[in-house]
């Protein structure tokens, strides 16, 4: 499926019910991810920074699960000392988490269908 009509979904989802904030924060995420996948991936494989893990035995998802737990880390000094980081806010950690935790499951996705015979 393509982006606009991933698009055209979720914003035909509104009219379904649930909090309007929601779906705009779902679209915030996708323009994240692609903000960040121009920034980052390589090679026509938009996973291509997080597969880097593989390069040292470490399935992909698993090296996802570990820039988790630094954004964990991250989200708990911000809220033991609100504004004392300037670069990052509380929102911009909770959003790439969000992002991170979708790229988890797809490279779970991935690792589960390459060791499913």
């Amino acid at each position: 499926m393509d982006s606009a009509t991933l698009i055209k979904r979720i914003e035909g989802l509104k009219t379904l019910g649930g909090h309007h904030r929601f779906y705009e924060l779902l679209l915030q995420i996708a323009e994240l991810h692609a903000n960040k996948n121009h920034d980052y991936a390589v090679d026509n494989d938009p996973l291509s920074n997080l597969r880097q893990a593989e390069s040292f035995g470490i399935p992909a998802y698993k090296g996802v699960l570990v820039r988790l737990s630094d954004k964990w880390s991250r989200i708990q000094e911000l809220s033991k000392k609100p504004g004392l980081v300037k670069t990052e806010s509380v929102e911009d950690t909770l959003m790439d988490m969000a992002v991170y935790s979708l790229l988890a499951i797809i490279l779970f996705g991935e690792q589960n269908k390459k060791n499913t015979p």
